[in-house]
Formats: C-alpha cells, structure tokens, sequence
C-alpha cells in the first residue's frame, strides 16, 4: 500500500515512519526547503533562527514514539537546559530573555501586563491537566 504525508513536522515525519514500519510506501510532501517544520532552522543575514519549539512540553510523547521503534530519546539527542531559554526580539527593537526558571518568567510576565505572571502559571497549570 502506498501513502502520502503533507508535511514534515513532528507529526507527518512520525505518521511516516509509523506507516513505513507497518509496510506502506510511504512518500513525504513538504512545501519547505528542509524537512522539520518547527524543528527547523531559518537561515537569514547570517544568522540562524531555531524555528521550533521554545519549550520541550510532553517528554512523554517523545518517548512513547522512540519505544515504538525500540529506542529512547537519548539514541538520538540530548536535552540540555540553557538559561536564558532564549530572546524575544520586538519590533521597537528592544530584546528580553525568557529564563528557565519559573519564578524569574512569572516576574517577567508581570512587567508585561496586570498580574501576568498569575496567568503564566494558571495557563501551565491547565496545560499540565490536558496532558497528564
């Protein structure tokens, strides 16, 4: 059997490779110069832009994908924690760094708006209820 996946992103290349694994032919279409989707990198004036994920959420996903293939994460990368995580370029041309740290971002969201700090942590908190 044959099959298509539109898109190279984290889901279509393991929609590929779950399909490929099962005995489709599998062919991947991706309208981008490189195959990644978030997981890419932008070139641009000499610089290079990690265009995905700012945060690794959902470890768990990760893992259950690379068991299915008997692997683990750690076969292919390593997690390493930086700090800053990275830095917000604005339009004004002013700059801020997102920490790895939790209390250092709820300061930080505070100075953006009203008790934004206190919307960081319910939005996390409803986000770790979703994934749990």
């Amino acid at each position: 059997m044959k099959a298509v996946i539109v898109g190279s992103g984290f889901g279509g290349l393991s929609a590929a490779a779950l399909l490929a694994d099962s005995g489709f032919d599998v062919t991947v279409l991706e309208r981008n110069e490189q195959p990644g989707g978030r997981a890419r990198v932008l070139e641009s004036k000499g610089f290079k832009f990690d265009m995905g994920p700012s945060w690794y959420l959902m470890p768990d996903v990760f893992e259950r994908f690379f068991y299915e293939f008997k692997k683990t994460p750690n076969d292919f990368y390593r997690l390493i924690r930086i700090d800053p995580s990275y830095r917000i370029f604005f339009h004004d041309g002013t700059t801020t760094d997102v920490s790895a740290s939790l209390d250092k971002n709820i300061e930080l969201f505070d100075t953006f708006e009203e008790n934004g700090g206190e919307k960081l942590r319910n939005y996390l908190q409803k986000a770790k209820k979703h994934y749990e």
